[in-house]
């Protein structure tokens, strides 16, 4: 359904940059320009600034700067591209606009470590990370531990657990002036307070959101119950016996190993009993995006191409 025929779309942009889009969109796209107060009311709004309330794409000449993307997504707008270098991605954004239903909540992908030190922030992030290159304005949300991994340190001020107490629509409305965009991944943001108090998201106006819930503590670690589990969507763990857990008290939630332990392959298995939905390799240059605050930017593509599979076996 991509470019989606007739779909009825307002451009507000000056001079030749509006005359372009209009072009592309009425004769590439198939779209039919109206006036953004109508009639017939349009679907998408094309406009050199967010339209609060409306579904907007922000298109500015050349290349944004990340002021522009860092405004235009914290101010509503779907997508911002620069023209005419990523015009064929306004193709995409009739699709973002249905699959979000008014009012509707963003889904929520909360990962566990089975263990400390296994990476459980570093997987959060690159699912973030992986989310927002997709086209998906996505939020990860962390404790200090996840800040410092993308550079972010030194949270001041309200986060997730303070939003956790309002109203849905109170928490939506405050949301854009917590968040902390990240300059290297157009799209994601990161939100102090820690994952485990995002017990939902409805009323944030994004598309998606990872909850770095750390890891189990101890006492769970070893025999977790249903509780110590909520929200958990991914459960990430070494090849050793503490995959015993998950195969224990989360026979139906999705396991990422990450690293080398005493279990190989067919080991991790038979102990899980099930296939594992992704193995990350040990990888120098993870420890060294973490290091320099790099993540999920300067992550290694064999790990992003591991948690691309892993994100299709997941069940939220």
């Amino acid at each position: 359904m991509t470019g989606l025929r007739d779909l009825p779309v307002s451009v507000d942009l000056p001079g030749v940059l509006g005359q372009e889009v209009t072009s592309y969109v009425e004769v590439e796209a198939g779209w039919q320009v109206v006036a953004e107060s109508g009639p017939p009311a349009p679907a998408l709004v094309l406009t050199a600034a967010p339209r609060p309330g409306r579904p907007t794409v922000v298109i500015v000449q050349g290349a944004p700067t990340p002021e522009q993307v860092r405004d235009g997504l914290l101010g509503g707008a779907l997508d911002v591209l620069g023209w005419p270098a990523d015009r064929d991605r306004l193709l995409d954004a009739p699709l973002r606009v249905r699959a979000t239903p008014r009012g509707a909540g963003p889904s929520v992908l909360g990962v566990a470590g089975l263990a400390g030190g296994v990476g459980t922030s570093t997987v959060a992030l690159a699912m973030g990370g992986l989310l927002a290159w997709s086209g998906k304005r996505t939020v990860v949300v962390g404790d200090e531990d996840l800040l410092r991994l993308c550079g972010a340190d030194g949270w001041r001020g309200p986060g997730a657990a303070e939003l956790a107490a309002l109203e849905p629509a109170s928490a939506g409305a405050e949301l854009p002036g917590l968040l902390r965009p990240l300059p290297g991944v157009p799209g994601l943001s990161v939100l102090g307070g820690g994952g485990a108090a995002v017990g939902g998201a409805a009323g944030w106006a994004v598309d998606a959101v990872v909850a770095d819930l750390r890891a189990l503590p101890p006492q769970d670690a070893v025999s977790p119950g249903r509780t110590a589990l909520r929200g958990a969507s991914l459960l990430v763990g070494r090849p050793d016996g503490s995959l015993r857990a998950a195969a224990a008290a989360a026979p139906d939630l999705a396991v990422l190993v990450a690293g080398s332990g005493p279990l190989d392959h067919a080991g991790v298995r038979r102990l899980l009993g099930r296939q594992p939905v992704g193995w990350l390799p040990e990888s120098a240059r993870v420890a060294q995006a973490g290091v320099r605050g790099r993540v999920p930017s300067s992550l290694p593509g064999s790990w992003l191409a591991v948690l691309r599979t892993a994100s299709g076996r997941v069940r939220r």
